[in-house]
């Protein structure tokens, strides 16, 4: 076992290998869909699910060393950064610290070191000059380099160089050297810089006379990104259109092959290379980097410079968020809710059900074997992301299921009834997983900490959903027919076929959802600024000087629970060296109150000592909210986006009734998730946020799937649209039932079982879920019905649709 993971690691991690490995499994994946023979399909496929599934199994081996883990679920790292103020080059005077100052040290501090969102960080100001920032567990070597990291300034200047001052004088020193030697006067306008570099394993220092003048600065960077060519590693960097113009004004009067300029980072010369040509335009290149590691950390650094320096005043050791009794309870709650899932699938549909459960394995092996290949953290809202990505693999499986069972009950064979259920089940898989996917790629893109980790895990999941759903269940009954191993399948049918008049319900779906709606809107209203957690209002630190003695996490939770406080505190058990240290947020206001209760539940915190002071002291500092403003109007414009994302694209596929009904539906799920958490005397935190994407992904997804049947029944059938609506609604409620119960059955195990920390985050999931399925059916085929008929006929939308659905109906 051991050489396994000796050679798991380097072969996945080289660049080069996964990338061949990728694009083999990609051709193979196009020439799957691309054949029409049966035997080449199944073969095709059965390598592909061989080679998917060994590459996720070499990814994740062993678990514990390739799977990275959050701070909310393994602990990590703290450091508390102080930003300092600028100084005035010129003048020498110290430039006052203003809080967009820290603010901008926050922001740049976050892109530079997440710039890819595999990293689950967080961060928040302290006072009024500090930011504390936690990361995951890393090893020695990564936090020396987050060291660097952190407390480069990055600021990139271009200065000419005065070639006098390489001339060498009587005692053989050059003009540069004597004047840094104070043996020469300092010329005016121009400084002299020290330039080390090697060369043929020999390490060489230059000094350098250059220009006081600079040609441009970082904030002249477009892009930066590594290059490796020829051998050697370098950055590259691409101006913007006014950097572009003061390079060429730089170098239009300079002499190729004789005249140099000089690239400074943070104060030390890069490289001073001559000219070959000129002049210079927008794209620029550094060389000298010793590795790709390097180079790519240094154009991270350019694309992201601190305008203020930052010192690093204390790093700490932090335990896991939700402590390791709350993630065991809730792996274990996972394990429960997803045995009764997989039971109920095995019970339901029997010999059918075997294959979709090794269809899930293969889906979840995707996941992680995904998140440790692209060394992605694993953390509560990749939980969600996970949650949702299962969810719809269950839910493709459900409606191929279904189709199955209505073309057996026709009367085909076996074998022409699996190929034509997946025929038909095909386009709702599709285009739901797709408008999930249009969402989850916007909010990776534009989000940030939390909406980034579960739009990355999501993304991860989607991708395994379809192929899991599609290719490897597809792939196991074609080799079951061919080696005759499947005679007849046959289901259990708990939900009998119905004839419910669902559309005539509008007018009491309607008032049921505004009185909700106005229920929440009343309870913010009156809970005003208490509806919102620290998480999101900011408030005090509080911080015990523990030392020697120690107190859980788990212990502290639970007593805080029982603090009466105008909002609920969050605490964090830490460790410096100084020893062990508890540090609690709160809203401001109740940092007494919290501080009382504590010493009272906790004889180590009321112990004092001959003067009757507490033994152990306390500190207290004013703490931004961890979902500041910039991000919470970042992650606002990427749900928006989302939003818009969707409604195009069902737009494009179902025509713009279909896109107005998903928006309303969706739109009212999300409002009311998080109003009936208020409205149950609940606060929304950092936690609500994943457990609302959660929720906004399988609304959409149960959405589609009916306007999927909708759009079927009025392609083929006849009558009228109301009456053809409701039979779409009809056919696919059993679909409905039954996804949303196993999907609620382990959110729900999950909420009751999972501790206290997960119960908040797994209760608006269960609340979005019913309120989820609902508005399928109530809220957004209603809509569909009523702006349809404003404009002229469902109908006549659909037969004039234009993108056809065998445009993309490959067979599966």
């Amino acid at each position: 076992m051991l050489p396994s993971a000796l050679f798991a690691t380097p072969f996945l991690k080289d660049p080069m290998i996964l990338f061949l490995s990728g694009l083999a499994l990609l051709v193979l994946f196009f020439w799957y869909f691309a054949t029409d023979y049966e035997v080449r399909k199944r073969n095709i496929g059965t390598v592909l699910v061989l080679g998917v599934s060994a590459l996720c199994v070499l990814a994740l081996y062993p678990p514990k060393e390739n799977l990275k883990l959050g701070i909310d679920l393994a602990g990590g790292s703290s450091f508390t950064l102080l930003v300092k103020p600028k100084i005035n080059e010129t003048t020498g005077e110290v430039i006052p610290l203003t809080a967009d100052d820290v603010k901008q040290a926050k922001s740049t501090v976050e892109k530079r070191l997440n710039a890819y969102g595999n990293i689950e960080m967080s961060s928040v100001v302290q006072g009024n000059d500090k930011i504390l920032l936690q990361m995951p567990g890393m090893s020695p070597e990564t936090a020396a380099d987050i060291k660097v990291q952190l407390q480069k300034v990055a600021r990139l200047e271009v200065r000419k160089v005065n070639l006098d001052g390489g001339h060498p004088g009587p005692n053989g020193k050059t003009l540069a050297e004597r004047i840094d030697a104070g043996e020469e006067p300092r010329m005016p306008g121009y400084k002299v810089f020290q330039h080390q570099y090697e060369r043929e394993g020999t390490k060489h220092t230059e000094y350098l006379l250059l220009s006081n003048r600079v040609a441009w600065t970082g904030k002249d960077v477009q892009n930066a990104y590594p290059e490796s060519m020829g051998g050697g590693v370098s950055v590259g960097i691409t101006l913007t259109s006014a950097g572009g113009d003061k390079m060429m004004n730089l170098t239009k009067d300079l002499v190729p092959g004789r005249d140099r300029i000089a690239v400074v980072l943070d104060g030390q010369v890069l490289t001073a290379p001559g000219l070959k040509q000129v002049p210079l335009g927008k794209n620029f290149q550094i060389d000298g980097q010793e590795s790709v590691e390097e180079a790519r950390s240094l154009a991270n650094a350019l694309k992201n410079p601190l305008e203020n320096p930052l010192e690093i005043i204390d790093q700490r050791t932090v335990t896991p968020t939700l402590g390791a009794a709350v993630v065991k309870q809730g792996l274990m709650a996972g394990i429960v809710g997803l045995s009764i899932t997989a039971l109920f699938v095995l019970v339901y549909y029997r010999t059918a059900g075997l294959v979709a459960l090794f269809g899930l394995v293969v889906n979840t092996l995707m996941i992680f074997g995904g998140m440790a290949m692209f060394d992605f953290t694993f953390t509560l809202p990749s939980i969600a992301g996970m949650i949702l990505s299962i969810g719809m693999a269950v839910d493709a499986n459900v409606l191929i299921y279904e189709r199955l069972r209505e073309e057996i009950a026709a009367g085909k064979s076996l074998k022409i009834a699996i190929s034509t259920s997946y025929d038909k089940a095909f386009s709702a898989i599709f285009d739901s997983n797709l408008t999930s996917l249009i969402t989850a790629a916007i909010l990776l893109f534009m989000g940030s900490g939390t909406i980034k980790g579960f739009a990355i895990t999501l993304v991860i999941g989607i991708a395994a959903s379809m192929f899991s759903g599609i290719l490897v269940t597809r792939v196991l009954f074609r080799w079951a027919n061919d080696l005759n191993l499947l005679k007849k399948l046959s289901f259990l049918n708990l939900i009998k076929a119905t004839n419910i008049d669902f559309l005539s319900k509008t007018k009491i779906s309607y008032i049921v959802s505004g009185l909700l709606i106005l229920a929440s809107i009343g309870a913010v209203a009156m809970r005003k600024d208490r509806s919102l957690g620290v998480d999101f209002t900011g408030g005090t630190l509080i911080e015990f000087q523990m030392g020697e003695k120690h107190i859980s996490q788990q212990e502290v939770d639970q007593a805080l629970e029982g603090a009466e406080t105008a909002k609920r505190p969050t605490a964090q058990v830490e460790k410096s060296i100084t020893g062990e240290l508890l540090t609690v947020r709160c809203a401001t206001g109740d940092e007494g109150k919290v501080e009382a209760h504590l010493r009272t539940t906790f004889p180590s915190l009321a112990e004092k000592n001959a003067d009757g002071k507490p033994v152990i002291q306390t500190s207290t500092q004013a703490v931004s909210a961890a979902l500041g403003q910039d991000y919470l109007l970042e992650s606002g414009i990427a749900l928006v986006l989302g939003l818009l994302g969707i409604l195009l694209y069902i737009t494009i596929r179902f025509e713009f009734s279909f896109a107005l009904g998903g928006f309303v539906a969706l739109l009212h799920d999300v409002v009311l998730s998080a109003g009936m958490v208020i409205l149950f005397g609940g606060e929304l935190s950092l936690i609500h946020v994943g457990a609302l994407l959660t929720i906004a992904g399988y609304s959409i997804n149960d959405t589609i799937v009916i306007f999927d049947r909708i759009r079927d029944s009025l392609k083929h059938g006849e009558g009228d649209v109301k009456e053809l609506m409701n039979e779409a609604v009809n056919a696919t409620l059993s679909r409905t039932v039954l996804t949303s119960l196993t999907t609620i059955a382990t959110v729900a195990i999950l909420s009751f079982f999972g501790g206290s920390a997960l119960q908040d985050f797994s209760f608006m999931i269960l609340i979005g879920l019913v309120i989820g399925t609902y508005s399928s059916i109530f809220i957004a085929s209603p809509v569909v019905l009523w702006w349809s008929e404003r404009k002229g006929g469902l109908r006549k939308e659909i037969l004039h649709a234009s993108l056809a659905e065998s445009d993309i109906q490959p067979t599966p």
